[in-house]
């Protein structure tokens, strides 16, 4: 009875343990099912999220967006979800604004019932340009300038007025170092530049340590005030363009001077400091980026150079590393010219005359020709590559009607078969890079503030009305699939260049281009 007993109890408990096995498996499984769902879900929501850069930058471009506040961007992502391919996309996208040009997306990704979703936040950044005021004449050209015409050039370099002083002006007392002033507008302004207060050459000279609005910390240079100041609102405010960053009380030859805004030369320029010329030889570096020059004197030196001495670049009307031909008459000859003075002159004794321009053959540009495709030249305009430049600033096309947004304080890249179309009968401001050569006379009132690049050639006469108050540069060919070879640059025209180096740098300092998307690191979650 005992044996019948333990064989019956003994048989139950291998049912249950039978049973319980067989529960654990079908949970197992069931479980496992599930997570695979789960995790297939969260795949898709993944995959969704992963689409976001690709079609918003495609949208970017087809459709540039301009708003300023977060109901316009709202507008603008609004059109993603009616972009046909997306029901093709693995995931359903939300796109929620939180700012004018911040937004989150929420990727909702199914899988046989199950739902998974993942967030991410993303940023729209404009393009900006690279530091650096590198421009060294108001029209620039690697193939031969014709200006046997109606053109005019006139330009003001290296230092002018900037801003207004406003509020109560400025009063500082003798022995005085640091002063704050407000002005109207510190947009063309960075930290480390040096101004003058009042404009002019009677000025007392400042350094510009913090910008906080349109409020100014100034520090006296080269030392305290040696007389008091009082200026009231209104008056004028010079930024010296170049300056002397440090005093420097033992003049070598070759010397290392720090100066401001050091990105602006190009190693063989000629510069004047304190009444004294010296050939820029190399670009110097102490940190993070470009702080100063080697000099190397071409006969004698200052005793010393005083922090804020004004480093003086030669800007010219023109630069060519070829010919610049322009009429042996008075009249012609008055049409270019640099801070008041002509820059093209008549040698010789008649009847064996010629006329001599300044910037003719210039070396920088001519050496710099050797090399494959002039690619040097991007480079020694705007700090960067050809390859760079792309990557930064996208074409842009004419919308279905063949016309363009207006372009304000813009950086904008077209085809030459767009120029007209770009600019004509308008005013347009900021950086336009055009690819290609171009063949048009701009019959037209245009007006264009700011610098206008032709990567490729310039045949067009600019019979037109055309005003640039700016600068041009020609680059010329053959760049391939872009150009063809080198056409003379043709200002026969009516085309009229005003430069102003301070205004041409504060324009391009509050230039942008079109936006970038970024994810914000950091912020990717699921619920």
């Amino acid at each position: 009875m005992a044996l019948v007993v333990t064989l019956l109890f003994t048989g139950i408990v291998l049912m249950i343990i039978v049973m319980t096995s067989a529960t654990l498996v079908t949970g197992a499984r069931s479980g496992g099912a599930e997570e695979r769902r789960a995790y297939q879900a969260l795949l898709a929501a993944e995959s969704g999220l992963n689409t976001v850069m690709v079609r918003v930058n495609r949208r970017l471009t087809s459709t540039p967006y301009t708003g300023s506040t977060q109901t316009d961007l709202q507008t603008w992502l609004g059109g993603l979800n009616s972009d046909p391919e997306a029901a093709l996309f693995p995931a359903t996208l939300t796109f929620t604004p939180n700012s004018a040009d911040t937004f989150t997306v929420e990727s909702r990704g199914s899988a046989a019932g199950a739902v998974k979703i993942a967030l991410q936040d993303f940023t729209l950044k404009p393009v900006y340009l690279s530091t650096g005021m590198r421009l060294r004449a108001a029209l620039t050209s690697l193939p031969r300038i014709n200006a046997n015409g109606n053109a005019t050039i006139t330009g003001q370099s290296n230092r002018g007025q900037i801003t207004t002083l406003a509020g109560t002006g400025v009063s500082a007392a003798l022995g005085s170092s640091v002063v704050t002033v407000t002005v109207t507008d510190a947009s063309g302004l960075t930290r480390g530049d040096y101004v003058q207060v009042p404009a002019g050459t009677a000025g007392q000279r400042f350094r510009v340590d913090g910008i906080s609005g349109a409020q100014l910390s100034l520090t006296s240079v080269p030392g305290p005030l040696a007389t008091a100041l009082a200026a009231t609102a209104g008056t004028g405010v010079d930024l010296i363009l170049n300056a002397a960053a440090q005093t420097t009380t033992s003049v070598t030859d070759p010397l290392t001077q720090r100066v401001s805004n050091a990105a602006d030369f190009t190693p063989g320029e000629v510069v004047t400091v304190g009444g004294f010329k010296a050939t820029v030889t190399a670009i110097s570096s102490s940190g993070s980026g470009p702080d100063g020059l080697v000099l190397d004197w071409q006969a004698g030196q200052p005793a010393a150079i005083p922090e804020g001495t004004e480093i003086t670049r030669d800007l010219s009307a023109m630069r060519s590393a070829n010919a610049i031909d322009v009429k042996d008459t008075d009249k012609a000859l008055s049409n270019f010219t640099m801070d008041g003075s002509q820059d093209c002159v008549i040698t010789g004794t008649k009847p064996n005359t010629s006329v001599k321009c300044e910037g003719a053959a210039d070396p920088l540009l001519t050496n710099g020709s050797a090399l494959e495709a002039d690619k040097f030249f991007t480079q020694q305009l705007l700090g960067m590559t050809d390859t760079q430049l792309n990557e930064l600033v996208p074409l842009s096309y004419p919308d279905a009607s063949g016309k363009f947004p207006p372009m304000v304080n813009a950086i904008r890249r077209i085809r030459a078969q767009d120029f007209d179309a770009m600019l004509k009968n308008s005013t347009s401001s900021g950086l336009l890079i055009v690819d290609g050569d171009i063949n048009s006379n701009v019959n037209g009132n245009t007006i264009f503030n700011g610098f206008i690049y032709f990567r490729g050639n310039q045949g067009g006469k600019f019979n037109g009305n055309l005003t640039v108050n700016g600068a041009i540069a020609v680059r010329g060919g053959p760049i391939e699939g872009i150009t063809t070879d080198d056409v003379v640059t043709d200002i026969t025209g009516s085309l009229n260049i005003n430069f102003n180096a301070v205004k041409l740098r504060q324009l391009l300092m509050n230039t942008r281009g079109g936006l970038t998307l970024n994810d914000t690191q950091g912020t990717w979650r699921q619920r």
